[in-house]
């Protein structure tokens, strides 16, 4: 005679059945029996994800693991590409020849962005001209290292 797998009955029955079954079993009262269902459940859920990892990693190297950690963090950089903000445009279009002019001078940012309202009645603050300047210097330099490599 084949012997029955209980757990795959009991994991084919609906969650009333379970329930009421867990209820009897232990005689317990129907809401600790939900209760420890869900525990049931979730800690099933667990293990599962545990030996489906494991039997995965089984079959990749060190350095197969490695490079997919590579990969998946390139992606995730790839992603983060953000959109130019208003006030940085409006710095690299119109006032990086003369912040860059000022700051040769030694002017500080705190200056520069008063020189900014003063002369262009604009409001930018110093910690904001200080990102987008770096930014757009960094973005330079990498474009004529890129020229002379030619």
């Amino acid at each position: 005679m084949k012997e029955k797998n209980y757990f795959a009955v009991f994991a084919k029955m609906s969650e009333e059945a379970k329930i009421f079954t867990l209820q009897r079993a232990l005689d317990i009262h129907p809401d600790m029996a939900k209760a420890m269902l869900d525990k049931f459940e979730s800690e099933l859920k667990y293990q599962e994800t545990l030996l489906s990892l494991t039997q995965r990693k089984a079959h990749i190297s060190e350095l197969e693991s490695k490079l997919i950690d590579q990969i998946k963090t390139l992606r995730l950089k790839g992603k983060r590409k953000q959109k130019e903000g208003k006030k940085e445009r409006l710095i690299r279009l119109r006032y990086f020849q003369e912040i860059d002019r000022l700051r040769k001078e030694g002017a500080s940012f705190r200056k520069i962005a008063q020189y900014i309202q003063t002369y262009h009645h604009k409001q930018i603050s110093h910690v904001a001209i200080r990102s987008a300047y770096l930014k757009i210097k960094k973005q330079m330099e990498q474009q004529d290292g890129c020229g002379n490599n030619r």
